[in-house]
């Protein structure tokens, strides 16, 4: 017992690596508890052993549970802002409304094939277009132009 009150201060800082490295490497962060503990536990040594708090165990628990009760106030946001999924946003293409004359016929059941940029681009449209139309892209998929038939507006430029 000698021993552990002789070393009281890093006995605090190694039980709170201890505590850190079970959440992280064994749990996988999934429980905060150990985390902010052994933050508490670690802010406690750093607090004692710059003589900021006496080296008594009553200090070192009030001290560990006034800062893992911080930490967990001040830390809370951050980590439910990491746990909310994120929102997935429609990504523009500069692709759309890029128009060319269709390489052969294509209908939904019968998508076609267009060589773009030296990649082959699967050609979707929801009806029937004939091939040699004057079609323009109006949405982009990962590999998918969706297609339909220009405007004769479009067309005359």
């Amino acid at each position: 017992m000698e021993f552990l009150s002789s070393y009281f201060i890093e006995a605090l800082a190694i039980l709170g690596l201890a505590l850190l490295a079970i959440e992280v490497l064994v749990l996988g962060m999934s429980t905060l508890v150990l985390l902010l503990t052994g933050l508490g536990l670690l802010l406690t040594a750093l607090s004692m052993y710059l003589g900021w708090l006496p080296s008594t165990w009553q200090w070192a628990l009030m001290a560990t549970t006034g800062y893992t009760v911080l930490l967990g106030v001040v830390l809370w946001p951050l980590f439910k802002r990491i746990q909310t999924p994120s929102q997935h946003k429609a990504v523009q293409s500069d692709l759309i409304g890029h128009s060319f004359y269709l390489p052969m016929a294509t209908s939904a059941k019968q998508p076609g094939s267009y060589r773009f940029s030296g990649v082959d681009w699967r050609l979707v449209s929801q009806q029937p277009i004939a091939e040699g139309t004057l079609v323009e892209v109006i949405d982009v998929q990962v590999g998918t132009l969706v297609i339909q038939a220009a405007s004769a507006e479009d067309a005359s430029d």
